[in-house]
């Protein structure tokens, strides 16, 4: 058996202006609200011992600072911890140690492709800002789920309307291919931290039509909705 710890990222900066169109939010990162609210899972975590084999993240940048802060923990010893508490520039990531266990960057658990601030950085960039994360599961350097649907629409300025939302087709293939990689991965890993998207948790969790997930029974059903 296989334990899942389902985590939408935190705060971002997109969250608090709704303005999901602006530019300035392309690929948006956390608020320091957001950052606060992962120290302090960190700081749960830690007090009930919660341990994971493996991380499979989105690779939008604030579902991996959710990841780095909600398990920092594992990154420092205790007085690097207090040394680097108020820290919150990732370029420093290069002087961080490498947690216990991988963090797997994967397009299909990244969140539904609507707006600019839905729209990651290249693979190029994210790889020089998060060293820690694997991307080997990232084959573009660009997006290509935003260039299918801009191919599709047009430019964010041209047509401003929901985009993979309205692909039901798209959203189901996505979803299974998601659950794929962590089917994938080796037997060994048992405990999985999954850090996404709550339009994609949405999709997958609460569509039954969607035909991505089963329940066990009405009590897990209500839990996940």
């Amino acid at each position: 058996m296989r334990v899942l710890h389902i985590i939408r990222h935190a705060q971002g900066f997109h969250n608090v202006s709704k303005d999901y169109r602006n530019p300035d939010y392309k690929d948006a990162q956390l608020t320091p609200f957001g950052i606060n609210q992962c120290k302090q899972l960190s700081k749960r975590l830690k007090e009930e011992e919660i341990q994971v084999d493996c991380i499979i993240c989105s690779p939008m940048r604030r579902a991996m600072q959710t990841a780095y802060y909600s398990f920092e923990h594992h990154f420092f010893n205790n007085d690097q911890h207090n040394d680097n508490n108020n820290n919150n520039n990732k370029n420093e990531n290069n002087k961080i140690d490498l947690p216990p266990f991988p963090i797997v960057a994967c397009e299909n658990w990244r969140e539904t492709v609507n707006y600019i601030c839905d729209v990651r950085l290249t693979k190029q960039e994210l790889m020089k800002d998060f060293p820690f994360v694997d991307f080997t599961k990232v084959e573009h350097n660009h997006d290509p789920i935003w260039k299918y649907y801009e191919d599709l629409h047009g430019s964010h300025d041209v047509y401003q309307m929901g985009r993979e939302s309205k692909d039901d087709q798209a959203l189901q293939k996505r979803g299974r291919e998601a659950w794929r990689t962590i089917a994938d991965r080796p037997s060994y890993e048992r405990s999985f931290a999954v850090v996404s998207h709550s339009a994609f948790f949405m999709h997958m969790f609460t569509r039954p039509e969607l035909n991505i997930v089963s329940y066990e029974d009405d009590d897990v059903k209500e839990l996940m909705s």
